[in-house]
């Protein structure tokens, strides 16, 4: 029977949704679901059953749902990235998994390696309870029982704090599904973006509508009012970005020769004016069907444009109208706390 595939949003927000003292028009501060970090499941089901379990991220909020919810342990945690917000529950699903394993089962991490070792630096109690799959950059190895996806990392840049920071391209025979973690620009060869053309989800960080790249994130748009124009602030910083330095975080010096081989034919190709530093820019070479906006704040958009922070009603419907206006046909939604996406 033909294995079907759901999406589960344990958490939409960004690092902080609602700062204490404060309220924030697109969280709801009294639903504790709405203040949980940008995380998900990813099931492959056959025959109304789970044969597949994959945890995407693992922030605040992310154990809560994943109780509240099915309430199983995830067959493996797939990091984006290191940070806080997306690692907080690790600790909390392996120490499930060794109470219902046994105190030698080692559980399976997907990650880069320096993404695994920020990990085990930050809970040096993880570093004997885990067992690291490593992804490396455009290779793609099986995950999941019955191996239902293959999962290939495609590099990003985050800043310099998130080394090893990869967006996650999951495929099944059906399926396509691009998880992009946070970053301000993804570190992409020219063959890349064939391989990640017509996916049919893509789940974006959203952090801003406009450019402000000293947040470490980038934007849906350009300016205010011409979606594809880069705008001052991204000017400025492309006059002093290096591209040796956005390749630099993942460490291909110190690195294999899979690592090295990469970054050498991305900097040889590497062209400020085709990389894409908004999402809007990377839609257009890629085109998926569908996009699944995370990760917002607008507080930059607030700060920096005196643009209005949206509740999510009006960032969809505001996302929806600016690609049209910019020629883009991809659909766009903000998913509420919780939900199940059919994919």
């Amino acid at each position: 029977m033909e294995r079907s595939v759901q999406i589960i949003v344990h958490g939409r927000g960004n690092a902080w949704p609602v700062l204490l003292g404060e309220t924030h028009p697109f969280y709801d501060r009294t639903d504790p679901r709405d203040l949980a970090n940008a995380s998900f499941s990813l099931l492959a089901s056959r025959s109304g059953s789970v044969i597949t379990d994959i945890l995407i991220d693992a922030g605040h909020g992310t154990i809560q749902s994943l109780i509240t919810g099915m309430n199983r342990i995830p067959d493996t945690i797939c990091l984006t990235h290191g940070h806080m917000d997306h690692t907080l529950g690790v600790d909390w699903v392996v120490q499930s998994f060794r109470k219902k394993y046994g105190d030698t089962a080692a559980y399976p991490i997907h990650a880069t390696l320096p993404v695994f070792r920020f990990l085990v630096s930050s809970y040096p109690q993880l570093a004997g309870l885990t067992e690291l799959r490593e992804l490396e950059p455009g290779i793609s190895r099986t995950v999941g029982n019955d191996d239902s996806f293959t999962l290939t990392a495609y590099p990003v840049y985050h800043g310099m704090s998130a080394q090893g920071a990869s967006m996650l391209l999951f495929e099944s025979a059906d399926h396509r599904l691009l998880f992009t973690g946070d970053l301000i620009t993804p570190l992409l060869r020219p063959s890349d973006y064939k391989n990640l053309k017509n996916t049919d989800l893509m789940v974006v960080d959203t952090n801003n509508r406009f450019p402000y790249p000293g947040a470490n994130h980038w934007s849906f748009s350009g300016k205010p009012g011409d979606p594809m124009a880069r705008g001052e602030y991204l000017d400025q910083y492309l006059r002093w970005l290096s591209p040796v330095d956005l390749a630099g975080i993942h460490q291909p010096e110190n690195a294999g020769r899979a690592v090295r081989s990469y970054f050498g034919t991305f900097l040889q190709a590497f062209d400020p004016a085709k990389q894409p530093f908004t999402i809007l820019e990377l839609i257009r070479k890629i085109t998926p069907r569908k996009v699944v906006l995370v990760h917002y704040s607008g507080a930059e958009d607030l700060k920096y444009y005196r643009e209005p922070i949206l509740t999510a009603g009006e960032l969809s419907a505001w996302a929806n109208r600016t690609a049209r206006a910019a020629g883009i046909r991809s659909e766009f939604l903000v998913p509420s706390p919780g939900q199940l996406i059919q994919v």
